[in-house]
C-alpha cells in the first residue's frame, strides 16, 4: 500500500490535532475530577449527629459502718450517699448475704418516744448528699446469719430507680462507737 505523500500529511495533521483535542479534554477532565474532589470531597459526607448522653445521677457511697449484733438479732448499716449528678436519683431497695431481710429505714422522735418506719424509698437529690445515721435514716438488716463482732465487714449492695447498684463494704463498729 502505498501512501502519497499529500495524505500523509493529511494524516499526520489530523493526528496532531487529535492529540492536541485529547490533550485538552483529558486536562479538562483531570481539571473537573480535581475540583470535583476538592469540593465534594470528605467533607461532603453525611455528617450524622450524635446526641450527647442523657445527663444522670453520678452516685459515690462512703463513710458506710454497721453496729455490732449477735446471730439472728437485727442491727442497722449506716453511710453517706452523694449525689454530684444533675439528674436526682432514688434508692429504692437493699440486698445482701448477710441477713434474712434488708430494708430502708427511718428512726424518728414523735411526741417524745422514739419510732422506726420502713420506707419504700428515699430521694437523693441532684448535686446532694443523703446521710444514714443513728437516730436517722439507716439501713436495716433482720435476721443476722451470723453474729456482727467489732472488726468484721459486711457486704450490701444498694439498689437506685436509674437502674444502678453500688456494692458497699461496712466495717462492725462497736455499738455507740463511732
Amino acid at each position: 500500500m502505498k501512501i502519497w505523500p499529500k495524505t500523509f500529511v493529511a494524516c499526520a495533521s489530523a493526528s496532531r490535532i487529535a492529540l492536541r483535542v485529547a490533550s485538552r479534554i483529558a486536562t479538562q477532565r483531570v481539571t473537573f475530577l480535581v475540583a470535583f474532589l476538592v469540593a465534594c470531597g470528605p467533607s461532603a459526607e453525611p455528617q450524622v449527629e450524635v446526641p450527647p448522653p442523657a445527663p444522670t445521677s453520678v452516685l459515690s457511697v462512703t463513710d458506710t459502718w454497721a453496729r455490732a449484733a449477735d446471730s439472728g438479732a437485727t442491727t442497722a448499716v449506716y453511710l453517706t450517699v452523694e449525689n454530684t449528678g444533675v439528674v436526682p436519683d432514688t434508692l429504692t431497695g437493699v440486698r445482701t448475704d448477710a441477713a434474712e431481710s434488708a430494708g430502708i429505714h427511718m428512726s424518728m422522735e414523735m411526741e417524745g418516744m422514739m419510732h422506726m418506719a420502713a420506707l419504700r424509698a428515699l430521694p437523693v437529690p441532684a448535686q446532694d448528699t443523703l446521710l444514714f445515721r443513728p437516730m436517722g435514716a439507716h439501713l436495716m438488716l433482720t435476721r443476722l446469719n451470723r453474729p456482727f463482732a467489732y472488726g468484721d465487714t459486711v457486704t450490701v449492695t444498694l439498689q437506685f430507680a436509674s437502674g444502678k447498684s453500688i456494692e458497699v463494704r461496712a466495717g462492725v463498729r462497736a455499738d455507740g462507737v463511732r
